[in-house]
């Protein structure tokens, strides 16, 4: 009900209760889309949340790519070690500063 509802306020013009919908029903594709138009700010943001609620949904592989849309390249780490995605995993740590990285290098 809530992405619906958001819809309905995209057709209206209120658009941040449409991203607020949006986010509630957890129809992110729909709030990243109209926040790279109109809140480009936001984007970051629900990028992360995004990432957060796949994880929560166990969809690690799906999670990783959102993490590293957010910059937020700890979680995005975790979630390939989690998936077992090992090769993506050494490639976010080798990308990463050593500072950042050493935790991984065991």
């Amino acid at each position: 009900m809530h992405e619906k509802a958001g819809d309905f306020y995209e057709k209206m013009n209120v658009l941040d209760r449409a991203l607020d919908s949006y986010v509630m029903g957890h129809a992110f594709r729909k709030a990243v889309e109209l926040a790279k138009r109109a809140f480009p700010s936001h984007v970051v943001t629900l990028e992360e949340e995004w990432g957060d609620w796949l994880s929560s949904q166990k969809q690690l592989d799906q999670a990783i790519e959102h993490f590293v849309q957010a910059g937020v390249f700890n979680k995005a780490i975790e979630s390939a070690l989690s998936a077992r995605k090992w090769n993506r995993a050494v490639q976010l740590v080798s990308s990463q500063k050593t500072e950042v990285a050493r935790p991984y290098f065991k």
